[in-house]
């Protein structure tokens, strides 16, 4: 099996739900790191979720307070999240254009 190695940069993300990775077919995923960077003057909440490829989605964070200027590293430190084909990560905030997000991953092909 072939394993590659990525970052995936998500810019600006805000109150709508964004996916900022989805797992592709026939591939399995390692997070291996996440990072969330509050760009803004102000205390902002953010969630991370994970789906399947089906309709279920379930929280990994909720409404975590990220101080203004910092970041939340949820997923590091010897912690890693495995997906399936078709499983997205998706990330919220409770301010408009206030989160930029860094996924570190192995996909398997």
């Amino acid at each position: 099996m072939a394993t590659n190695f990525k970052n995936v940069i998500t810019k600006e993300v805000g109150t709508v739900r964004v996916a900022v990775y989805t797992t592709p077919p026939a591939n399995n995923t390692t997070i291996i790191g996440l990072s969330v960077a509050n760009i803004t003057d102000s205390i902002v909440s953010a969630s991370i979720l994970i789906g399947d490829d089906g309709s279920s989605v379930a929280y990994l964070v909720k409404d975590m307070p990220i101080p203004a200027n910092s970041t939340l590293k949820p997923i590091g430190k010897g912690e890693k999240i495995i997906m399936q084909a078709g499983d997205t990560l998706f990330v919220e905030a409770d301010k408009t254009e206030s989160l930029d997000v860094i996924t570190s991953l192995v996909e398997i092909v």
